[in-house]
């Protein structure tokens, strides 16, 4: 079973050492999957009493309708209407989310497959968003 929650601690701390670092590419894709699992821990949280923290699939009933959104962030986000909702209040988080999934105009996720390293203002502009993006998620667990 997937522990999104702690997931997402370590791939954030992954994220700090690679951009500590100066292995920008690295940091980029790492802060996309840091954000995918914070998503995902908060759809879990949301989950009704009783169900069980699995996706939903053919073949796997676990009390609720939710299939995994895969690295999709719109996709998360359906599944989790309240946090929807606030974010399309909040126009900026929405950029935020766009600049994070998809960094320098790739998907965080084929990041992993690049060799050419962002350039400086464009990198630090990505992590300014990353941490805001970041520290905006973690405030709305507790008032969602």
């Amino acid at each position: 079973m997937e522990d999104y929650q702690s997931a997402f601690i370590e791939r954030h701390i992954d994220t700090q050492t690679l951009s500590q670092s100066g292995r920008k590419v690295a940091a980029m894709h790492f802060g996309g999957v840091t954000i995918e699992c914070l998503l995902k821990a908060m759809i879990f949280a949301s989950l009704p009493r009783g169900a069980t923290q699995e996706w939903k699939t053919e073949s796997y009933d676990p009390g609720h309708t939710f299939t995994n959104p895969g690295h999709s962030y719109i996709e998360a986000l359906k599944r989790h209407n309240r946090l929807r909702s606030r974010i399309d209040n909040v126009p900026h988080v929405r950029k935020w989310l766009d600049e994070v999934e998809n960094p320098i105009g790739q998907h965080f996720i084929n990041m992993r497959y690049s060799g050419i390293e962002p350039e400086d203002p464009n990198y630090k502009r990505w992590l300014k968003t990353y941490q805001r993006l970041n520290e905006w998620l973690q405030k709305q667990i507790t008032q969602l």
